[in-house]
């Protein structure tokens, strides 16, 4: 009886962290999606196109200034949940390591904008653009991950970014304030930061980090890092790339439609957030069988979004964007619509199979071979059919990953 009990509280736990992280991710990104058609409207897809590029390139910065601690921070924290001085001793460890990282980060971020003219005439963009650097590096989420405590933050994230959706709403109202728009959201995301980080002192304290420590949680996510940093050639950089070499209406367009299929996408990631922290710490065998209980649901979820996507894409982007530029390209969101099996079943893999096994270097071989792979086929392709090259790229991508994830997992999952 007392074993049903522990279960079935195991279950209402990952249960609860699904649905805070589930409501987390929709304030992340539904939010946001709701301003979307709003912008384009307002800025038209050129000056739409200009924010979405510079976001692409800040993306790259954010990956280098997390290194990977939204998974093995998460882990760490988890381990150490029940000791407030080792856990004091790792969230002050991993703040000092950000916080290096962040000026490294922005030394890097101003050289680019100012050297690059692509980036220098538009410059306070991508400077303000910068913000969401900050507002991630403060935010955080492997902390709450690893302690299971999902709702407060939650809340938080929810109320910061809604201050940034009601700024835009009331505040952007035609072309020439498209410069506000990248400092709303940067808003949004700090407040959320700061919010976050006051949080942590009820479970926690500052203190000095020992510099062993440091090399340790510095040498553990190193290739978490390197993952994440090739996950990036395969998602932030097809709007970076197809800027580049096209427009800021093309990059405008692409990221419209893209912004759709994140949403849809990013549906998977708390499910995934939620069982990180629990599957970790279980034997072998309960987490090959936990995967393989999980795979039907997503195949069969992943696979009823992406017929309704090809059955009614036209029709979904004239009810979101009402712009016939953007719904000319209706196929590219029926092809992308593919994304949601392929990211579905290869996350389930990648993003927490391996993760939790700690089989960090195959995964980041795989995100290696993935993100150059995609960085290849993209700059060719992208040069001979601008966004359909760019949307071949990315399914394609998408479907290694998958092959690769499986291989990895029947290869493990023979040996335990």
């Amino acid at each position: 009886m007392f074993k049903n009990y522990l279960k079935a509280k195991e279950n209402r736990t990952i249960a609860s962290n699904y649905v805070s992280l589930l409501v987390l991710q929709a304030a992340n990104y539904i939010l946001p999606l709701l301003v979307l058609p709003y912008l384009v409207r307002v800025l038209g897809t050129d000056k739409f196109g200009l924010i979405m590029l510079a976001q692409s390139l800040t993306i790259f910065f954010n990956v280098f200034v997390d290194y990977g601690f939204n998974l093995s921070g998460t882990r760490e924290v988890s381990l150490a949940r029940d000791d407030k001085k080792k856990l004091s001793e790792i969230f002050s460890a991993i703040f000092v390591i950000k916080a290096f990282l962040l000026l490294i980060a922005f030394s890097i971020f101003y050289f680019i904008i100012s050297v690059f003219t692509r980036f220098s005439v538009d410059i306070s963009v991508y400077l303000y653009s910068f913000g969401l650097v900050i507002g991630q590096a403060l935010f955080p989420v492997w902390f709450f991950q690893g302690i299971e405590k999902m709702k407060f933050v939650t809340l938080i994230n929810i109320l910061a970014k809604s201050i940034f959706t009601a700024l835009v709403f009331i505040l952007i109202t035609k072309e020439q304030d498209y410069i506000y728009v990248p400092i709303y959201n940067s808003l949004g995301f700090i407040i959320a930061g700061l919010l976050g980080v006051g949080l942590c002192f009820k479970y926690v304290y500052i203190t000095r980090p020992k510099i062993d420590l440091i090399k340790q949680l510095l040498s553990d996510s190193t290739s978490l890092f390197v993952s994440n940093f090739a996950i990036s050639l395969y998602t932030s950089s097809n709007v970076f790339i197809l800027g580049m070499f096209t427009s800021n209406t093309t990059a405008g367009i692409y990221s419209s439609i893209e912004k759709l299929i994140l949403a849809i996408k990013n549906v998977y990631t708390p499910l995934y957030q939620a069982f990180y922290p629990w599957l970790s710490k279980q034997g072998d065998l309960k987490k090959i069988n936990t995967i393989k209980k999980l795979l039907p649901y997503i195949l069969l979820v992943s696979t009823i979004i992406s017929i309704i996507i090809i059955v009614l894409g036209k029709t979904l982007l004239d009810i979101i964007y009402d712009d016939n530029l953007i719904s000319n390209y209706a196929i590219v969101f029926k092809a992308l619509s593919l994304i949601s099996i392929f990211s579905g079943l290869n996350m389930l893999f990648n993003a927490l199979f391996l993760p939790a096994i700690k089989k960090y270097k195959t995964r980041m071989n795989i995100m290696i071979c993935a993100g150059l792979f995609n960085l290849t086929v993209s700059l060719v392709l992208v040069n001979y059919y601008g966004i359909y090259g760019t949307t071949i790229s990315v399914v394609l991508t998408e479907f290694l990953l998958l092959i690769l994830g499986y291989i990895y997992f029947k290869k493990y999952a023979t040996v335990s």
